[in-house]
Order: structure tokens, then C-alpha cells, then sequence
């Protein structure tokens, strides 16, 4: 993670800590995540740590969480975290009952929620469909945010349709940009 946040914001790219987070359903969202058993000392030093191996980072992100996201303390301790190092908070929105956008507004962080998961399913037509959503969605609303995942397929695509979309009009610019503050 830190090699590829230096290289990242060396080439002049937004960061992001993606930060593992316990989901409802129970699937293991990786090492250093986030667990609602922890106390706010522990999800603050877990998130901590997180940030540290991800230099630059300018903003969270949840990995899977449906179960923190919908806990307004857990969010509390870290979106508390991100608000005293000046960060932003993007929710993933994997759970209808999250607090985190919410919350994130409350507190005076910066925040945004995605609009469009590009590759929940991995074939081309699917995260081809799902490019199609992205672009009407930022036709008719004036913007809209996409998360997608380091897979080949989803490279593939983008690859190929990020030229046409930019062809047609369409810009690509930093969450940052997009940010309700």
C-alpha cells in the first residue's frame, strides 16, 4: 500500500485509504480492519495505522462496513480521526442504514457518497452496463462517482470507454472536486 500511495500521488493521483470494515454479512474484509467489538481507542489507532501505511492519503474510503457504516459510534471515532488531519470521507454506500455520509456532514468533514459500482459483477457487460449508468447519471445530475476495483476486467473497460466518454464531453476529475463541504 505504501509503495503504490507514493507512486500514485508521485503521478499526481488522488489517494484514498480504502479501509477494511466489518460487513454484515459476515465476509472477512482483510488484515487492519475495522471491527464494531472494537472501542474507540482501537478503531482510532486501527485507522491510524491505516492512514500511516497510505502517505498522502486525502481522504477514507469503507472497504465492505456494512456493519460500521450503520453504527453511528464507530463512525464517530473515525470520521473524528479524519476530520482532525483536514481529510474527507467517501461512503461506499454498502448498506442502506449507513451513518457515514450523514455523520461525516455533521461533524464538518467533507464528503461525497458513490452513485455507481462499476464491477460488483465481473463480466464485460456488466461493468460496461454499469459505465452507461455512470455517464447518464453525471449527463442528467451533473456528476456522479463511480467506485471500481483493481481488476482486469475493470481496467480493461475503462481502458477503452474513459477516451470515448471524454470524446463525447464527459470530464474525469478528483473526488475532491466532487465533494459536499
Amino acid at each position: 500500500s505504501t509503495a503504490i500511495a507514493r507512486r500514485a500521488a508521485a503521478a499526481g493521483a488522488e489517494v484514498l485509504l480504502h479501509l477494511p470494515m466489518e460487513a454484515v454479512e459476515g465476509d472477512d474484509p482483510g488484515p487492519g480492519a475495522l471491527w464494531l467489538g472494537m472501542g474507540e481507542a482501537e478503531l482510532v489507532a486501527t485507522t491510524a495505522a491505516a492512514l500511516a501505511a497510505v502517505p498522502g492519503a486525502a481522504g477514507i474510503n469503507n472497504h465492505m462496513g456494512s456493519a460500521v457504516t450503520a453504527d453511528a459510534k464507530a463512525m464517530a471515532a473515525v470520521l473524528g480521526l479524519a476530520r482532525a488531519r483536514g481529510l474527507y470521507y467517501l461512503d461506499s454506500r454498502t448498506t442502506p442504514e449507513t451513518v457515514g455520509f450523514r455523520l461525516a456532514r455533521e461533524l464538518g468533514l467533507p464528503a461525497a457518497e458513490r452513485q455507481v459500482f462499476l464491477d460488483d459483477t465481473l463480466s464485460h457487460e456488466a461493468i460496461h452496463a454499469e459505465f452507461d449508468r455512470l455517464l447518464a447519471l453525471a449527463a442528467g445530475e451533473g456528476s456522479a462517482i463511480a467506485i471500481g476495483h483493481p481488476h482486469a476486467a475493470t481496467f480493461e473497460l475503462l481502458a477503452e470507454e474513459v477516451p470515448r466518454a471524454r470524446a463525447a464531453g464527459f470530464r474525469f476529475v478528483p473526488l475532491s472536486e466532487l465533494l459536499v463541504r
